[in-house]
């Protein structure tokens, strides 16, 4: 599935298997963390521009911590989403790339 990550100087196609965390540090993005991808510090947020019916749906750990840091409906913790498919195309961006 192609992830294409916004950046300030260009939209970047970010390949791979993994979470969008995982796809977007192989791909030299990086992506702020305190807890090692665990879900616990929400420093790993990407807002979701577009295609955020093709992400693995909010389970009950990650709906915690995005509500206790008050994200936004189209925000998801990069550390614990992945792409559900080969289909269609993911568009993200962070608030410092």
């Amino acid at each position: 599935m192609p992830l294409v990550a916004r950046t300030r100087r260009a939209d970047r196609i970010v390949g791979g298997r993994g979470t969008l965390m995982d796809r977007c540090l192989a791909a030299g993005l990086p992506v702020a963390s305190a807890c090692s991808g665990r879900g616990a510090c929400a420093r790993c947020l990407v807002t979701v521009l577009q295609g955020g019916e093709q992400l693995s749906p909010i389970r009950t750990h990650e709906a915690r911590v995005l509500s206790r840091n008050h994200a936004a409906p189209d925000q998801r913790l990069s550390c614990q989403c992945r792409a559900l498919n080969a289909a269609g195309a993911v568009l993200i961006t962070t608030g410092y790339w």
